[in-house]
């Protein structure tokens, strides 16, 4: 089957994100036509990035800046510890992890980068948009107003978006002098509150919204009754539901049975429905919902039935009207109850006594609800073969079906007819386990209760019947492969009791009229807001405090060797020529080195080769060029006692891009070789952990989302 250009073309074009990634555009595009004479404050890298510069950006920031510029200092200060200390946490954390990864890979150690629609999916990068946009803008313009506090000069500031195909990031950006910044006319502590600036306004932020979202409840309850639910969906009768002529789509759940529901409260639907309230149901009650109207602020009752979800283990789809084909069946030792009872790809025709037809509501599902679980059932094939299978009750927990009739919270596999591999320990809290800390993962099992295994002639289920037959309670010993012994619980299959047959969503019921103004799924969406904005600025300020070039953290550790080298062995007469391309538009240049106190020449090397071709010039070989001296201007532009910028006056005879020599002296820092070399293998070695944490993420773990 080849590949459907079209039916691709298709997609992208029906994509919300290409749809907003096509009026980004337009509007950048005109923006510049608007802009006319000036067309410096707007950068187009189409279809990567374009950058939209505004003035107002600086005003703002110097205005800001210039308030309260003493407890502007004390913060960034603060700002420098809290950077330093988290950056050493983001060392360890980072580091650890890409040990972890080589020694004992899990999903949870997992890096990826942030890709829609590939790493990440489509609806949920939506979601992540706005946070990321609070994230970047309030980081980008932390840098500014610290710059300005520090009487830095913010070159240029604006708002940016930036994609390939389809517009994933827009935010602010800032642009710090940064030469200025390095100048000696600042200090150390100067750079490294601009550096922290950023990442600590991020944790701030972090902190806000993680207070936020531990005292939400109490903050909703301002407003707002309860955290019910609101009905998303009904399942039909034809698949199993119980209540499809009892409930509506849009039906908001107020109270059951007078008991208020309130997921705040331990008191949702999944806390009632399992018996974790006063109120205690079973299969076949009937429960009174009241339910709210939200456009005239009243209530009204329904009544529902409460059925049970049977279990069956294995996987089917429609083969025909009237038959289904069995495709895949779950192994007994993850958690299957009808492994080795009917065969993968049989065709079933007949249940029990009932003949299939979908089109008549004549389903599995349909027949299996009509009796309570944990009883035989008689499949009838195409070819009248009769399969006798297990009924079950569906179990509130994974692998809960391995061992028979008992439960221990454990998946196996067969390693071979005499050993058993433990591939999952499910955890106690949060997946109804009952031996988490008892046994580890990865354990080969040889024995049970000092027998061997041996499953040459049986299953395990069989294995487990036969020659052990445990009850509810038993404490099994299982033996490992170098006869070191375990302890495992016992206990009852964990079942869900009923089912009412609905999904929903949560739905805040208003108590006065800002809760109505804002309706009830505002909380929701404010509670999703403040959740990932709380991950997005965490993980990202510890991400961006890593000591490595691209970096915050890599500035700071910059500064940090420059503090323990110092700064005060300096060649005060140090020569060496700087080379650039002269351009007709600005006859100024800037030379982008610090430290020069005097000019010595500036000449044009013309090539004797070829006096169109610079490229035949080797500035190694003064054979392949000859000079011409300039007439040029020195100026300090930073302010700081030191030459930064030349501008030349005998500009007549030059060409653009035509290639000039600058002769300078100026001071050197003795110790800049080994500062360099100390901050190189640092960030290196950062670089090499991230990008081989990548590389064995994306092995292992292709499809794990970026770690937040």
């Amino acid at each position: 089957m080849g590949f459907d250009i079209l039916g691709f073309i298709v997609e992208v074009i029906r994509n919300p994100l290409f749809i907003i990634s096509i009026v980004f555009w337009a509007i950048a595009f005109v923006l510049v036509k608007f802009l006319g004479k000036k067309k410096e404050n707007a950068s187009i890298f189409f279809p990567f990035l374009a950058l939209f510069r505004f003035r107002f950006f600086n005003k703002l920031f110097k205005k800001i800046a210039q308030k309260n510029r003493k407890l502007w200092r004390a913060w960034w200060n603060i700002g420098v510890i809290v950077s330093f200390l988290l950056m050493c946490y983001a060392l360890y954390f980072f580091v650890s992890n890409f040990f972890h990864l080589i020694i004992d890979p899990q999903p949870e150690n997992a890096i990826m980068p942030l890709i829609p629609g590939v790493t990440i999916s489509l609806p949920q990068f939506q979601v992540l948009i706005l946070p990321i946009l609070l994230t970047m803008t309030v980081h980008e313009f932390s840098h500014a107003i610290a710059a300005e506090n520090d009487d830095v000069n913010v070159k240029s500031a604006g708002i940016m978006g930036a994609g390939l195909f389809f517009i994933i990031l827009y935010g602010a950006f800032v642009e710090v002098d940064e030469f200025q910044l390095y100048s000696r006319t600042f200090s150390s502590k100067t750079r490294l509150r601009v550096a922290a600036a950023g990442v600590w306004t991020n944790v701030v932020w972090a902190g806000l919204a993680f207070l936020l979202i531990s005292s939400f409840p109490q903050i909703m309850n301002l407003s707002y009754e309860s955290a019910s639910f609101q009905v998303t969906a009904v399942v039909p009768a034809q698949m199993g539901g119980f209540n499809e002529e009892n409930l509506e789509v849009g039906d908001i759940v107020y109270k059951i049975n007078g008991t208020t529901v309130d997921s705040n409260n331990a008191a949702s639907l999944t806390d009632i429905l399992s018996n974790r309230t006063a109120l205690q149901v079973s299969a076949e009650d009937v429960l009174l919902l009241t339910c709210y109207n939200a456009e005239n602020r009243s209530f009204y009752d329904k009544e529902v039935v409460l059925g049970f979800r049977p279990f069956i283990g294995f996987d089917y789809q429609f083969y025909n009207n009237t038959a289904i084909n069995i495709t895949s069946i779950n192994p007994s030792l993850n958690g299957g109850n009808n492994e080795g009872l009917i065969p993968v790809n049989t065709i079933i025709t007949k249940i029990g006594n009932n003949t299939l037809n979908n089109a008549s509501g004549i389903t599995l599902e349909n027949i299996l609800i009509q009796k309570k679980p944990n009883y035989k059932l008689n499949l009838t094939s195409n070819t009248n073969e009769i399969y006798e299978i297990n009924v079950n009750y569906f179990p509130a927990a994974p692998g809960a079906h391995v061992f028979h009739d008992i439960y221990t919270g454990l998946n196996l596999s067969k390693v071979d007819n005499f050993s058993l591999n433990v591939t999952n320990v499910f955890k106690n809290v949060t997946e109804s386990g009952n031996n988490e800390g008892n046994i580890p993962e990865k354990v080969i099992i040889k024995k049970i209760n000092g027998i061997s295994l041996n499953l040459t002639e049986y299953s395990f289920k069989e294995f487990v019947k036969t020659f052990i037959n445990p009850e509810v309670g038993d404490i099994l010993i299982f033996t490992d492969n170098e006869g070191q012994n375990y302890s495992i619980n016992t206990s009852e299959i964990p079942v869900i009791p009923v089912f009412i047959g609905l999904t929903s969503e949560t739905y805040w019921i208003p108590k006065n009229g800002i809760g109505r103004l804002f309706g009830g799924l505002f909380p929701i969406e404010l509670y999703t807001f403040l959740y990932y904005t709380f991950l997005i600025m965490f993980s990202l300020a510890i991400f961006n405090l890593l000591p490595t070039t691209i970096f915050d953290g890599g500035r700071l550790v910059k500064e940090i060797i420059n503090l323990i080298f110092g700064t005060k062995d300096y060649n005060l007469n140090a020569r060496k020529r700087l080379h650039y391309e002269y351009s007709e538009k600005d006859q100024r240049q800037h030379l982008m080195t610090q430290g020069i106190h005097h000019v010595i020449g500036v000449r044009e090397l013309i090539p004797l080769n070829d006096e169109e071709n610079k490229k035949d010039i080797n500035l190694e070989d003064e054979s392949t060029f000859e000079l011409r001296e300039l007439e040029y201007q020195p100026h300090d532009t930073s302010t700081d006692g030191f030459i930064d910028t030349i501008e030349i006056k005998s500009y007549k005879d030059l060409k653009n891009k035509s290639l000039i020599e600058v002769e300078i002296e100026y001071e050197q820092d003795l110790k800049e070789p080994i500062k360099k070399k100390v901050y190189k293998s640092i960030s290196w070695a950062i670089g090499i952990i991230l990008l081989a944490s990548l590389a064995i993420s994306t092995i292992k773990f292709n499809k794990t989302l970026f770690w937040l």
